[in-house]
């Protein structure tokens, strides 16, 4: 009697952990899903939100903010700017971005070396 009753206990701890399991992982499976969908929504879209844009080149949103007044301060103060500038368009309040024009404007960015502290750009 006291054998079936530890063969029932463990056998219902058992079955419990297998469903507990399988939710975890099923949760983690629609986690991941929704992530890559983001991911490829955003990989065919012809513009990119401030957020996107800042995910894409791996900073925070201040930091895009920043580089963008650094080299429009630069154009104010100084006249023309010879480099290339992050590219973006606002429309109402927000700025958007081309996926291509910002790799281009890394690519640019780090074969000049710039240097941004701030709102300045140091080099």
């Amino acid at each position: 009697m006291k054998n079936q009753l530890s063969l029932l206990a463990a056998s219902l701890i058992l079955g419990l952990s297998i469903i507990t399991g399988c939710m975890i992982i099923s949760k983690e499976r629609t986690e991941g899903s929704g992530q890559a969908a983001e991911a490829q929504t955003t990989e065919n879209k012809l513009l990119l939100t401030l957020q996107e844009t800042a995910a894409l080149l791996g900073i925070s949103e201040d930091q895009v903010m920043n580089i963008m007044k650094a080299e429009n301060s630069l154009l104010s103060n100084d006249g023309p700017f010879g480099g290339t500038k992050i590219p973006y368009i606002k429309v109402d309040d927000q700025f958007l971005f081309t996926k291509s024009g910002l790799l281009e404007w890394v690519q640019a960015a780090t074969s000049g070396k710039r240097v941004y502290s701030g709102t300045k750009m140091l080099k």
